[in-house]
């Protein structure tokens, strides 16, 4: 038989025990969220990569059917009155990303913005050209740009004047009525392997600025999305290229298919070297 002082023993938690589980609790689970956030980043930064794979194949599959890469900026006059069709290299690779859906839509003979023909169809998000780390959303957006070259010299100074098919132009260099022809795997003395193609360029559009569906910097049928090198540093906050929302870095895709993380301490020697196709760069200039 129990005592009346056995009977009148408290069962359960104390409030001094409970404040204890409840501070346990909140330690752990501070402890856990950036281990979580840092897997979730980990996981967009694998499908960033995997958006650029594809580019990849997309891209080298083009070359093996045209002979040539697309033009990175299509800028060939059309007609006599010499206005510029300006469709860009992620335009013209969707049927080899199964988006001939979407290609087949466009009229590939007037401006890509042509407001009759052309730019109620463009803005359609495709998936492939969207990172997820990025934070804004818009119609025809795209995270990704094809590099023109490299418009600067080591110590940061401009490069003047300006040439697509000299030691300072890229893979998917703008095509104009004077050089026309876009380049070819051969044209690419540096090697494919040390070349980039495309680089992200993530959340370029700016609400009431230049950067709007219309202008196209952002959108993947504009060939404005396309951009050289002209920081020394990547993700340099007053330049809109070379960009990511990547802890110490960002993505990109080489002429071969090879998908490559960029630190951002990465030495602008090096930045110039795999940014351009003719330089004539060592291999350890290129090592990264």
């Amino acid at each position: 038989m129990k005592t009346t002082a056995q009977r009148l023993t408290p069962s359960g938690f104390t409030l001094v025990e409970l404040l204890a589980v409840l501070a346990i609790i909140g330690t752990l689970i501070g402890l856990l969220l950036p281990a979580v956030q840092r897997s979730r980043e980990s996981g967009r930064k694998m499908q960033c990569a995997n958006n650029l794979k594809q580019m990849g194949v997309a891209l080298t599959n083009y070359e093996q059917a045209k002979k040539r890469f697309p033009p990175g900026d299509e800028q060939l006059p059309l007609g006599v009155n010499q206005i510029k069709r300006r469709h860009a290299w992620s335009s013209f690779i969707l049927p080899f990303l199964e988006q001939s859906a979407v290609s087949d839509r466009i009229d590939y003979t007037k401006p890509w913005n042509d407001p009759a023909s052309n730019l109620s169809k463009v803005d359609i998000t495709i998936p492939t050209y969207v990172c997820p780390s990025g934070v804004k959303q818009f119609p025809g957006k795209q995270d990704y740009g094809g590099i023109l070259g490299a418009y600067i010299k080591p110590n940061g100074e401009a490069i003047v004047p300006l040439t697509t098919r000299d030691e300072h132009g890229g893979i998917l260099y703008a095509t104009d009525h004077e050089y026309k022809l876009s380049a070819t795997a051969a044209s690419v003395s540096d090697g494919l392997s040390k070349t980039l193609l495309v680089a992200e360029a993530v959340d370029r559009e700016m609400a009431g600025g230049a950067d709007t569906l219309t202008d196209g910097d952002a959108c993947w049928a504009a060939g404005y999305n396309c951009f050289p090198l002209n920081s020394r540093v990547i993700n340099d906050p007053s330049v809109d290229a070379f960009r990511s929302h990547h802890v110490g870095g960002l993505n990109s895709l080489y002429g071969d298919g090879h998908i490559s993380f960029l630190s951002d301490r990465l030495d602008v020697r090096v930045l110039i070297a795999i940014c351009t196709r003719t330089g004539g760069e060592t291999e350890t200039e290129t090592a990264n």
